[in-house]
């Protein structure tokens, strides 16, 4: 019942009338009558689509929640890899993270990734499993963490970045002292790509 009420409250808010929802979304009109009166609940990647387009959670769809705050989805990736100029190649990992508007504020979406961390280099900070989300820029200040594609790293690693105005290196720090520091300099520098800079921890208990 609570999935009813909710796509139906979701539904008018927006003003849309049951036939527009069913053109959007590509289904009968009859299948939007049967979610309406609880007579059928849509599979879970239809779920996903309908939180995504009202901007919510699939917890709030199915009555879990009590808000019905902003989301985004995004993909996680497993990696990132520096392509020819300026591109970039996601390897995604089949997975989604919810952001909440709260987090993701006037940042628009097409600025960020989430990535999963692998490794214990960043532990105790990150630890394998996590997922990063991570907002798109070339250059960072130096104390940031950062992903980096560099040539020892096939698909990107989670470093904080050091560096001294005018130098010609770039030290990428680990924070498990177990591991070393690279420091990247002279030609190995130039293509060495910085992809963004970390901006929040999500992590399951």
């Amino acid at each position: 019942m609570r999935f009813a009420t909710r796509l139906k409250e979701l539904r008018r808010k927006h003003n849309l009338t049951q036939v527009e929802f069913a053109k959007i979304f590509d289904i009968g009109l009859a299948t939007v009558a049967m979610w309406e009166s609880s007579q059928r609940r849509p599979p879970a990647k239809m779920l996903m689509r309908i939180a995504d387009y009202f901007r919510t959670s699939v917890d709030y769809l199915l009555g879990v929640g009590t808000k019905s705050e902003e989301i985004i989805t995004l993909p996680v990736l497993a990696g990132v890899q520096a392509g020819f100029g300026s591109s970039v190649n996601e390897i995604e990992s089949g997975e989604f993270q919810e952001i909440p508007n709260s987090i993701l504020g006037s940042r628009r979406a097409d600025d960020l990734l989430v990535l999963r961390v692998e490794g214990d280099s960043m532990y105790p900070k990150f630890i394998d499993g996590d997922r990063v989300l991570v907002l798109k820029q070339e250059s960072v200040d130096s104390g940031d963490i950062a992903i980096i594609c560099y040539e020892d790293f096939e698909n990107g690693t989670i470093k904080k970045v050091h560096y001294e105005t005018g130098c010609d290196y770039v030290d990428l720090i680990p924070l498990n002292p177990k591991y070393s520091p690279v420091r990247v300099q002279d030609e190995q520098l130039e293509g060495m790509r910085v992809i963004g800079k970390v901006i929040y921890l999500f992590r399951e208990i």
